[in-house]
């Protein structure tokens, strides 16, 4: 861990979004991030003191008013995000389905939903966000594969393609001819790949030529998913990751 304090400090910040399932016990990071506990345990003092962190009754903490406040900050002035949300919530309305905005991040070579709106529908995921996944892991992941150079579809595959459902795609040679039909057809859907029991049907964004941001997609239960929905919600899939894609090109946030 690193030695100087306010390293220290934002080494504990990150590691808490990547475990965003609260409460956080000082002991359990600690002995992940391989440090003392009384370290942990002046670190968390510090984030309650300042409301980014908030003790429970028996000592575990919590998201605080602070860190809230902090996410939505970012979330607001993080221009993809903001710019697709509205995007995003026309996409829910029209489809009644949940829509996603998903981003890949190429130093890890896996991709997170940095924003959801869910459907109204009482039937529906709950999508969680801030959450690393695989890209070859159904439509919302593979949307973004299939339009990744081939060095870099070639580093994802080195890194391996673990099963998430029993109908994750797991052999390079699935993938690749997946990846291909895609390119051919210019969005994913798959049924039960990532998610059991949704069909998720997503198209590329790309922030330039050749270059993929990320993801629009919709999930859908597959209890009341049709086939003759297929095309309508790639229609409106692609429609919405392409006004994303070029409002982000011309670094126009205001719509």
């Amino acid at each position: 861990m690193d030695r100087d304090p306010v390293g220290k400090a934002l080494t504990v910040l990150l590691a808490l979004a990547d475990r965003p399932t609260a409460p956080w016990s000082v002991r359990q990071f600690a002995r992940e991030l391989d440090t003392s506990p009384a370290t942990i345990h002046r670190i968390f003092s510090t984030f309650e003191t300042r409301d980014l962190l908030a003790r429970d009754d028996d000592g575990a903490y919590r998201p605080g008013a602070g860190l809230f406040r902090l996410c939505r900050a970012v979330q607001d002035n993080l221009s993809p995000v903001g710019l697709a949300h509205r995007h995003l919530e026309a996409l829910a309305r029209d489809s009644g389905e949940a829509a996603l905005f998903g981003a890949y991040e190429p130093t890890r070579h896996e991709m997170m939903f940095v924003d959801v709106v869910q459907s109204t529908h009482p039937l529906h995921y709950d999508v969680g966000v801030y959450r690393w996944i695989p890209v070859h892991a159904g439509a919302t992941g593979l949307a973004i594969l299939a339009f990744l150079p081939e060095a870099e579809r070639a580093e994802v595959y080195r890194h391996g393609l673990p099963s998430v459902t029993a109908a994750t795609l797991t052999s390079e040679e699935a993938v690749e001819r997946e990846c291909a039909r895609i390119r051919e057809r210019g969005y994913a859907i798959s049924a039960g790949q990532r998610l059991g029991g949704a069909v998720g049907i997503a198209a590329p964004v790309f922030e330039g030529p050749g270059r993929v941001l990320g993801d629009i997609a919709v999930t859908v239960p597959d209890q009341r998913f049709e086939p003759s929905w297929e095309e309508p919600l790639a229609e409106a899939v692609l429609a919405t990751a392409s006004r994303v894609g070029e409002e982000l090109q011309r670094g126009d946030d205001r719509g």
